[in-house]
């Protein structure tokens, strides 16, 4: 059974879009955006150019399921540790004169 490659072709139009969404997240820091959407557009352009790195450039798309299955319990452990942090720092002015805040 041979191994499944990915195609140069698709090795250039990642890369292209890489370098589109580079652009765009420089774009998005001189726009005028109010508030916290200068981090999330730029969180989420983020996530989309590590989907296509770890897809094409590492090679994940053609990897084996357990490969997928390692990844995918690292994504979550990530997040739980995301929602942990951003809950104790949206929290820490609900209690007024709480020494150590």
């Amino acid at each position: 059974m041979g191994e499944r490659a990915i195609a140069p072709r698709t090795y250039i139009v990642v890369c292209v879009l890489l370098v589109v969404l580079t652009g765009l997240t420089v774009g998005v820091s001189f726009a005028p955006l109010a508030g916290i959407w200068h981090i999330v557009i730029g969180l989420i352009i983020a996530i989309c150019k590590a989907s296509l790195v770890l897809l094409f450039f590492m090679h994940v798309l053609v990897s084996p399921r357990l490969t997928w299955a390692v990844i995918a319990v690292a994504c979550f452990w990530l997040v739980i540790l995301f929602v942990l942090s951003l809950n104790d720092y949206f929290s820490r002015g609900m209690i007024p004169f709480t020494p150590g805040h």
